[in-house]
C-alpha cells in the first residue's frame, strides 16, 4: 500500500515541476473562487415571452418634446423619421403619444410592419380597423387604458403575439373567447382582480402567458425615501389550479421569488404547465461560462500532463507506466469535475446539468484527439477550426443564443430534465473514457507522423509522397501544391526556401484558409438558426457579417502559433542537425509565418471599408483606420505569433502572447474610450489618431525586428 501511495505522489510531483501545468492550474483556481464568492443575481435580461420585433425597433413620438420640462430631450418624430427611411423597410415600429390631444398618425404606408407598440394612445374605432388591416402585422403591443368596443377581439383575430393591460380583459370579457389566434399574451398584472387569469384562461389556444406585475410603493418602508419596486406576484391555489388545469396553456412566466420565499412554491407544482422566471440573471449565465471553461482547462491539465508522460521512451518500454497516470489523472478529473457543480448550487441550477456543462468541452477535446488516429489529414486539421470557434462562441455569441432558446435552456438548468441530463453525462463520460484508453495510440501514431515528415533543406523528392495530402491523385489539393515538383534547394533564393518550408510543412497557407472558410460556414449556419428562429432579416443595416469577419481574422490570427508550434516543434530541432546556416533557417521560418500572416492584412484592408458604408466617416479617418487595423493589427499579431520560434519552453511562450496582447487589447480599449469621449476639436483628434496610427505601426515593426533577432540567438539543437 505505501508503495502505491509512493508512486502515486511521485507522479503528482510532476504535475507542479511543468510550469505550464502551473500557471493552468492557478487560472482553474481564480475562476473556482470567483464562482465561490461571485454574486448570483442582479443585471437580468428579458427572458419571458413578449411580442418578438423584428430588427430594430424604430421609436417615433407625436411631438418633438416633452411639454412643462425644463430642458427636454429631442424626440424623432415620424416625419423626421421617414427623411431617411422608407415606410417599407420598418418593420418594429413603437409609437408614443406626448400630448393628450395627439391622434394616432396614419399607419398605411407600413405595409411591412410586423412589430407595433402603442403607448398612451385612446383607439378608436376606426384605427382598430386600420391597424388590422396592416397585412403582415403578427405582434401588438398596447398601453392605452381606453379600448373600443370590439377592439379586443378584433385584434385577437389578428395577432398571435398580443400584450396588453390586464384592466382591457376585465372591461371587455364576452370578446376573450373570440382571440382564436393569440398564441402568447404578456398580461400587465396592474390593479386588477383574482378573476383576471380566469379571463385570460379563456382564449381558445393560449400556449404562452407572461405576467408583468406593476411598480408598487411600499409606504411601510420609512428606512430610506426611495420607492420600493416589487415585480413579483403572489398567485392563490386556486388561481395556480386555474393554470394547470388549462389544457392549451404551456408556459407561464413570472417573478416567483415571493411566491418560493413564502409559500415555498416549486416549478414543478404547477406541471404540465411550465412555471418559467420572467428575468434571468446576467451573473448566472457568466458563472455557466466560467464553469465550461473551468472543465475545458481541468481537462486540458491533465491532457497535458499525460501527454509529457506518454510521449517518453519509459512509456513504451516500462510495463503497465500508464496505468497509473490514468488512475491519477481520472481522480483528479472526477473531484474537479465534483468540486465545480458544488460551487454552482449557490446559483440555482441543478446538479446533473452543471456536471454536463462540466464534461462538455472535455468531450469535445476528447473526440477531436480522437480524430488523429484516421488516416484522413482533413480529420486532422477540424480541430483547428471547431475548438477556437467554441472558445469564442461561448463568451461572444452565449447571451444571444440563450435568449432564442431560453426557455428550453431555463427548463434544462433548473434540473427538471434529468434523463437528457444523464443521456448528455453517459455520452461524456464515454467520450473522456475512450481519449484515456487511446492516447498512448494517438501519441505513438503522431511521433511516427513527425517521424515521416518529408525532409526540408535540402528537398528529397523521393519522400515526397510519404504526405498523403500532397498525392496528385487528388484533384483539389494538386491545384493548390501543383508546383511542388518545380521547388528545389536554393540557398540563393529566400523564395524558394520559403516555399519549401511551407510545401513541406503541414501547415500552409490552404489550410490556413480552410480554417476561415469554416469559421465563416459555422457562423453563417448559427446566424441563419438564430435568425430563422427570431424572424428577423438576414441582412440589416448593422452589418454584422463584417463584424463575425473581422472577429474570424483575429481567432485566426490568434490562434495560428499554437498550429505552428504544433507542426514545427519536432521538425525544427531535425532541421537544426543538417548543414544549414542558423540565419536561412531563422529567415525561413519568420519570412514564411509572415505570409501565413499576410492575407490577415489584406482582410482587413478589404473589410474595413466595407464596414463603413453606411457610417459618416471622413477619407483621413479611413486611411487611418486602415493604417492602424489592416497594417498595425496584423504586424503585432506577427510578432506575438514569433514566439513559438523564439522559446522553448510552452510556459514562456504562453506568458509572453498573453502579455503582448493584453497591452495591445489596453492600448485599443484606451484608444477607443478617448475617441469617443472627446467630440470637439475634430481636426486635432484626427491628427492625434493619424500620429497614434503611425506609432502603433512602427512600435510593432520594432517588435518584430526584437523577435527576429531573439529567433536568430536561439539554440535550435
Amino acid at each position: 500500500m505505501k508503495g502505491h501511495f509512493r508512486l502515486y505522489h511521485q507522479i503528482l510531483k510532476t504535475y507542479w515541476q511543468r510550469p505550464l501545468i502551473l500557471l493552468l492550474t492557478a487560472i482553474y483556481l481564480i475562476l473556482i473562487l470567483s464562482l465561490a464568492i461571485g454574486p448570483t443575481g442582479g443585471n437580468v435580461i428579458q427572458v419571458g415571452a413578449r411580442p418578438h420585433a423584428p430588427g430594430r425597433i424604430e421609436r417615433v413620438y407625436t411631438a418633438p418634446a416633452l411639454p412643462n420640462t425644463e430642458n427636454p430631450p429631442e424626440l424623432q418624430t415620424l416625419p423626421a423619421l421617414l427623411d431617411h427611411v422608407a415606410p417599407a423597410e420598418i418593420q418594429s415600429l413603437s409609437l408614443t403619444r406626448v400630448n393628450g390631444s395627439d391622434s394616432l398618425p396614419d399607419l398605411s404606408p407600413f405595409r411591412n410592419l410586423v412589430y407595433l407598440e402603442l403607448n398612451d394612445f385612446e383607439l378608436t374605432a376606426a384605427n382598430v380597423e386600420q391597424i388590422c388591416q396592416l397585412p403582415r402585422l403578427n405582434a401588438l403591443v398596447l398601453m392605452g387604458r381606453g379600448l373600443p368596443s370590439g377592439a379586443l377581439q378584433s385584434f385577437g383575430k389578428k395577432v398571435s403575439q398580443l400584450e396588453i393591460l390586464a384592466t382591457a380583459l376585465e372591461t371587455h370579457p364576452r370578446e376573450i373567447s373570440n382571440m382564436t389566434k393569440v398564441r402568447l399574451l404578456a398580461l400587465h398584472y396592474d390593479n386588477t382582480s383574482p378573476e383576471v387569469l380566469a379571463h385570460a384562461t379563456q382564449i381558445p389556444i393560449l400556449q404562452q402567458l407572461t405576467l408583468i406585475a406593476s411598480l408598487n410603493h411600499d409606504p411601510n418602508d420609512g428606512k430610506t425615501g426611495i420607492p420600493q419596486t416589487y415585480n413579483m406576484i403572489d398567485l392563490s391555489e386556486e388561481q395556480l389550479e386555474l393554470l394547470r388545469n388549462t389544457p392549451t396553456l404551456k408556459e407561464v412566466y413570472a417573478d416567483w421569488f415571493l411566491m418560493k420565499r413564502l409559500r415555498h412554491f416549486h416549478e414543478t407544482a404547477l406541471l404540465p404547465v411550465r412555471a418559467l422566471p420572467i428575468s434571468y440573471s446576467k451573473s448566472k449565465l457568466g458563472a455557466i461560462q466560467r464553469t465550461v471553461f473551468a472543465g475545458a482547462l481541468l481537462f486540458a491539465i491533465l491532457f497535458l500532463q499525460l501527454w509529457a508522460h506518454f510521449v517518453t521512451p519509459a512509456a513504451r518500454l516500462t510495463p503497465n507506466y500508464l496505468v497509473p497516470h490514468r488512475r491519477l489523472a481520472v481522480s483528479i478529473l472526477s473531484t474537479g469535475s465534483l468540486l465545480l457543480p458544488l460551487t454552482l448550487l449557490r446559483y440555482d441550477i441543478g446538479m446533473l446539468p452543471v456536471l454536463s456543462l462540466v464534461l462538455l468541452l472535455p468531450a469535445l477535446l476528447s473526440l477531436f484527439s480522437v480524430a488523429q488516429l484516421s488516416n484522413n489529414p482533413y480529420r486532422h486539421w477540424l480541430i483547428l477550426p471547431l475548438l477556437p470557434f467554441f472558445f469564442i462562441y461561448i463568451p461572444i455569441f452565449f447571451d444571444s443564443t440563450f435568449k432564442a432558446i431560453a426557455t428550453e435552456s431555463i427548463w434544462y438548468l433548473q434540473g427538471h430534465l434529468p434523463g437528457m441530463a444523464l443521456t448528455t453525462i453517459a455520452f461524456e463520460v464515454l467520450a473522456v473514457l475512450w481519449i484515456l484508453i487511446k492516447l498512448p495510440a494517438i501519441t505513438e501514431k503522431v511521433i511516427e507522423s513527425f517521424m515521416s515528415m518529408p525532409a526540408f533543406s535540402p528537398w528529397d523528392k523521393n519522400r515526397a509522397q510519404q504526405s498523403q495530402w500532397q498525392n496528385p491523385g487528388k484533384l483539389v489539393n494538386w491545384l493548390l501544391d501543383r508546383d511542388i515538383r518545380e521547388l528545389h534547394y536554393s540557398e540563393k533564393s529566400t523564395w524558394q526556401m520559403i516555399s519549401l518550408w511551407r510545401r513541406g510543412n503541414a501547415f500552409r497557407l490552404s489550410n490556413t484558409f480552410g480554417i476561415l472558410g469554416s469559421f465563416l460556414f459555422f457562423g453563417l449556419l448559427f446566424q441563419g438558426i438564430y435568425h430563422l428562429i427570431s424572424g428577423e432579416p438576414f441582412y440589416t443595416r448593422s452589418l454584422p457579417l463584417i463584424g463575425s469577419l473581422f472577429s474570424s481574422l483575429c481567432s485566426v490570427g490568434i490562434f495560428l502559433p499554437i498550429a505552428v508550434w504544433w507542426q514545427r516543434r519536432r521538425t525544427l530541432q531535425i532541421e537544426s542537425l543538417r548543414p544549414v546556416s542558423r540565419q536561412s533557417l531563422v529567415k525561413q521560418l519568420y519570412l514564411s509565418l509572415a505570409l501565413d500572416h499576410s492575407f490577415l492584412m489584406i482582410g482587413f484592408l478589404v473589410l474595413l471599408p466595407l464596414s463603413t458604408i453606411n457610417s459618416a466617416i471622413e477619407k483621413r479617418e479611413l486611411f487611418s483606420l486602415m493604417l492602424l487595423v489592416g497594417l498595425a493589427v496584423p504586424l503585432w499579431i506577427l510578432a506575438a505569433n514569433a514566439t513559438v520560434l523564439v522559446f522553448k519552453q510552452v510556459w514562456k511562450i504562453v506568458g509572453t502572447l498573453f502579455v503582448l496582447y493584453s497591452l495591445a487589447g489596453t492600448l485599443a480599449i484606451s484608444l477607443s474610450i478617448w475617441q469617443y469621449q472627446t467630440q470637439s476639436n475634430e481636426p486635432r483628434n484626427l491628427q492625434v489618431f493619424f500620429i497614434t496610427a503611425l506609432f502603433a505601426i512602427a512600435g510593432a515593426l520594432f517588435l518584430n525586428v526584437l523577435m527576429y533577432r531573439a529567433a536568430l540567438k536561439r539554440e535550435w539543437g
